[in-house]
């Protein structure tokens, strides 16, 4: 689940030849290089974001030590006289619960150092999605990789809470700005007849770190090893030091025509495509760039006219309870599993099967009627979780059922929320929507940890709300075989 939050976000789909697309190809041996070796980035957001499955683990504690008494006190029970309290050290030896002692009154911190990792992510995805626009992908990527590689081996240091939560929130903001540039990059690169598929594909490398960070917690019990472990394969990234490209349609469309037709040349012979009149074309391209850059702005004010005040609205609702959705159940099934490293790995690799499955049936079945129907048997596969009977079998099943919904929720959403809108606020669109996401999963955490007060609670918030979210789905239009609107008049 990421943040395409990005003033250069480009459309599923097209209503005239892309000239890229009719130098390069929409697809080829370059266009599939740049992004398989771009999207491994990906595999560090899920390990970032997915790290809290087991960095705030449901614990058994007691109070070893009361201030007026030598009683012994019942397990998972706070008391208003204990001085101390004592972990259960199985099957984890140490957690940031029991380092800090984030039980009874002071549980909430748990919660909110995801919280801020979250916050991190959705002021990333702001900041680095302006500077990728002003300095280009390649300088933005590079400051956020060596950013992403520098916190995540900073964390395990981190001698209290307060610097824990502080450098988890800057890693939030390098991952973000990861996620936005690696995926500007693939859409930027990709021609039209290829980005729906990539932009689903694209989606894999986070699912295996998703997949993964249950074996880096079952061979790193203690919250600093694991910390450090997860930070450790990062230091693959450097290799983009010298291997990543300056974005050529970001170079045309400021007028770096000479350094854009160097890599599209190159990328031409790659692809075994003709590299005469490169130039030519590249700076009719960059003419032609700067003329629409000339034309009247709009802003946000825009997505509240009356032709697109319920679009507005409904999508950011759909996606808020997505991320609440995707971000809060993994981290419930996690909290509430008799074995969490089985559940999060199966939550985790359903979701491959789904998102290939989405495109499958966003193309067959329409954007309305997949994301409408997933986001409520989703819902219905956690509200069962409340009343079927405690097997393991039975809850790991309907658990990975509701998160492979959220995964095609996930891919549908986005495709149909770029198509809702016209192109001179189609950017502003999924930046709003991708902000709503955000703002869910910074909540989902407090509700799922509500497991430990109210158990039924946090199943009965994730069930009834993408129910709620596939009603309000229903009260959009199908934009399947549709044709793009250009402006609000269009729409």
């Amino acid at each position: 689940m990421v943040i395409k939050l990005t003033s250069q976000i480009t459309r599923p789909a097209v209503q005239k030849e892309d000239a890229f697309a009719s130098i390069l190809g929409h697809i080829g041996a370059w266009q599939i290089l740049v992004c398989s070796t771009v999207s491994l980035v990906k595999l560090s957001s899920g390990w970032v974001q997915m790290a809290v499955l087991f960095l705030t683990p449901k614990l058994t504690f007691r109070c070893g030590e009361f201030s007026n008494s030598s009683a012994i006190g019942e397990n998972s029970t706070c008391y208003s006289g204990c001085l101390r309290y004592e972990y259960d050290t199985s099957p984890f030896e140490n957690t940031i619960v029991s380092e800090w002692d984030l039980v009874c009154g002071r549980s909430w911190l748990a919660s909110f150092t995801q919280m801020m990792l979250q916050l991190g992510v959705l002021l990333g995805s702001i900041l680095f999605g302006f500077l990728s626009d002003r300095y280009g992908r390649k300088n933005t990527f590079l400051t956020s990789i060596s950013s992403l590689i520098v916190l995540g081996f900073a964390i395990p240091f981190s001698p209290d809470y307060v610097t824990f939560t502080v450098l988890r929130f800057f890693l939030g903001m390098a991952t973000a700005g990861t996620m936005v540039v690696s995926f500007v990059l693939v859409m930027e690169t990709a021609g039209p007849n290829y980005r729906e598929i990539l932009g689903c594909l694209f989606q894999i490398p986070f699912i295996v770190g998703h997949m993964t960070v249950p074996l880096f917690a079952y061979f790193f019990r203690s919250w600093d090893t694991y910390s450090l472990a997860l930070a450790v394969p990062s230091l693959i990234y450097l290799g983009y030091f010298f291997l990543l490209s300056e974005s050529p349609r970001w170079l045309v469309s400021v007028g770096r025509v000479e350094e854009a037709t160097k890599i599209v040349k190159r990328a031409c012979e790659m692809n075994k495509r003709p590299t005469t009149k490169v130039e030519e074309s590249l700076t009719k391209m960059a003419q032609s760039m700067q003329t629409s850059v000339d034309g009247p702005k709009l802003n946000y004010t825009a997505l509240f006219h009356k032709s697109l005040r319920l679009k507005t609205l409904c999508c950011c609702a759909m996606w808020m309870i997505s991320g609440l959705t995707f971000f809060g159940f993994n981290q419930y099934i996690s909290q509430t599993s008799p074995d969490p490293f089985v559940s999060v790995a199966a939550a985790g690799a359903i979701q491959i099967p789904s998102n290939l499955l989405s495109i499958w049936l966003i193309k067959n079945f329409g954007r309305k009627i997949t994301t409408a129907l997933f986001f409520a048997l989703g819902g219905i596969c956690v509200v069962a979780l409340g009343v079927v009977p405690d097997k393991f079998w039975l809850t790991l099943t309907l658990g990975t059922l509701g998160v492979s919904c959220a995964a095609i929720v996930a891919a549908a959403i986005y495709i149909f929320t770029s198509e809702l809108f016209p192109t001179v606020v189609r950017n502003m669109a999924m930046g709003s929507s991708s902000m709503s996401m955000r703002v869910g999963s910074m909540v989902a955490p407090f509700i799922s940890n509500l497991s430990l007060t109210v158990p039924w609670l946090p199943t009965l918030i994730f069930g009834f709300a993408p129910i709620a979210a596939g009603l309000v789905c229903l009260l959009l239009p199908e934009t399947k075989g549709t044709t793009l609107p250009d402006s609000i008049e269009d729409d």
